[in-house]
């Protein structure tokens, strides 16, 4: 059972951003404009040369190419989306889609290229492959563009909303200037300045609270689980990190990868290195994006206050 399950974990999941239904429909236009813009200016296999037509009629015809790459595209993507409805994508099953897509599309353009060349034949196995070779090739090379493009698009906008979604929630430095902390019975067991809190390690039953106080650190034992401790810190700068680690970010100054592991730096000297599990990699990654911002921007007001 637990083999199972750390071998699931392993398998990394495709990024929510690249099987949400908006985006979906936004890969498949881009990539029909983008796809129709490509033929008309470069004319792959000097198509343009194929039939004796003016190029009003050579764009018509595009068009009909180009419509029919997006409803292949567009009913690979309804069945993508069909399918993580009830089922996990991983990342190499997501490549493997993206593959399998281009395949069956460089078919049919295969079949559309020797319909339209009377110097070819349906039933040569020689024409067949040369065809079907030199089409995956165009394929591959005009849909990775936007592809490629639409991805970081979505990953940037991504970035952005997770980034708005915590200003909009107001997770910001200037939150609870005071923090208490109850016990399992809700009975108030300390109170610490938000700033003084470094992080917080769970042990047992136990929260290990690690606090500054006149410039020491200082530790004390909570009765209480992580999970509801992670709820009722859900407004602050004190975010999860791993499962057994919550971290307050206005203290992490840098974020880096050791091996498989990912740490935490903090500004408090002689403090150990907070590991990041895997599950909270993006999560601690936005977080520390946007704490890390809004203390230089603090800094920097500070700066140019006293300056003036």
């Amino acid at each position: 059972m637990s083999t199972n399950k750390n071998t699931r974990h392993k398998k990394s999941k495709v990024a929510a951003y690249l099987i949400e239904k908006s985006n979906l429909v936004k890969l498949v236009i881009f990539s029909g404009l983008f796809s129709l813009v490509f033929v008309n200016l470069f004319k792959p296999f000097a198509s343009d040369r194929w039939l004796n037509i003016s190029s009003t009629q050579y764009f018509l015809y595009s068009c009909v190419i180009v419509f029919i790459g997006i409803v292949v595209v567009a009913i690979s993507r309804y069945l993508m989306n069909l399918f993580v409805r009830r089922y996990s994508l991983n990342n190499v099953e997501y490549a493997i889609w993206v593959f399998l897509e281009l395949f069956i599309l460089s078919g049919f353009y295969t079949l559309y290229v020797l319909w339209m060349r009377s110097d070819l034949s349906f039933w040569s196995l020689e024409d067949i492959v040369i065809v079907f070779r030199d089409i995956n090739i165009n394929t591959f090379s005009v849909v990775f563009f936007p592809y490629l493009i639409s991805w970081l698009y979505f990953a940037y906008d991504d970035k952005n909303k997770r980034i708005r979604e915590l200003e909009k929630r107001g997770v910001v430095r200037n939150g609870p200037s005071v923090l208490h902390f109850s016990d399992e019975k809700g009975g108030q067991r300390l109170s610490v300045a938000f700033e003084s809190v470094i992080y917080l390690e769970s042990a047992d039953n136990y929260i290990e609270i690690n606090y500054l106080l006149q410039g020491k650190v200082e530790k004390f034992m909570l009765r209480n689980s992580m999970k509801r401790t992670e709820l009722e810190l859900t407004e602050t700068a004190i975010q999860r990190c791993h499962r057994s680690y919550m971290v307050n970010f206005e203290h992490v100054t840098a974020m880096h990868k050791e091996g498989d592991d990912f740490l935490l730096e903090l500004d408090i000297p002689d403090t150990k290195r907070i590991p990041v599990s895997k599950t909270y990699v993006q999560k601690a990654t936005e977080a520390f994006t946007y704490f890390g911002r809004r203390k230089s921007i603090s800094l920097h007001e500070v700066t140019y206050r006293d300056n003036a």
